[in-house]
């Protein structure tokens, strides 16, 4: 499945649903992405996206944004692994430069882990903002953290690209959770 015939797609089955007005927070849709039912669903169909389906199990948008961005965007692997790491030891110990709470926050939909340029962006300007008292002290999750952002500057990946890709696939897994033979004809309509 493209992105152009998932935007077919929803204009074929636009009389029976709005693509635009979905639940973002529909069980039966993210069973489906956590079980790896995926066949036809844009950016998951690969056997390498349905095992990371299956080992993160995506319960919402953040989640399976930073799914998508594992898997396909510039931190491939070996990050996914700290990914899955953080999401499932509970209590998870942040990293010692989540001791400024502005930074914990920035990183709370990634579970703790510097994924998005966005949140870089973020963290530095925080670090801009703060007095000399409160950079001094900081000084040491500032210097980690400065130190995350410098091992990760080139792989840390787009936040509204990869939500984008996240929409695109969330729309048609609903399609395929909620109208299976609908999803299934018009896939075949489509890509073949």
């Amino acid at each position: 499945m493209t992105e152009e015939k998932a935007k077919q797609m929803f204009a074929f089955i636009a009389d029976k649903f709005d693509a635009n007005n979905l639940p973002l927070d529909d069980s039966s849709t993210f069973e489906l992405f956590q079980r790896a039912d995926t066949d036809g669903i844009f950016m998951m169909e690969s056997e390498w996206d349905k095992y990371d389906l299956r080992q993160i199990k995506p319960k919402n948008m953040d989640e399976l944004t930073a799914t998508i961005a594992l898997s396909h965007g510039l931190a491939v692997n070996p990050y996914i692994y700290t990914y899955l790491k953080i999401q499932k030891i509970q209590p998870f110990t942040y990293p010692r430069f989540t001791e400024m709470e502005r930074v914990k926050e920035i990183l709370s939909d990634t579970h703790g882990m510097l994924l998005w340029k966005e949140q870089k962006e973020e963290i530095l300007a925080y670090i801009d903002s703060l007095s000399d008292e409160e950079k001094e002290r900081y000084s040491s999750a500032i210097k980690i953290v400065l130190h995350e952002i410098e091992l990760r500057q080139h792989s840390l990946s787009n936040r509204k690209f990869f939500r984008n890709r996240a929409m695109i696939c969330y729309k048609l897994a609903y399609i395929k959770a909620h109208m299976p033979e609908d999803f299934e004809r018009l896939r075949m309509k489509l890509c073949n």
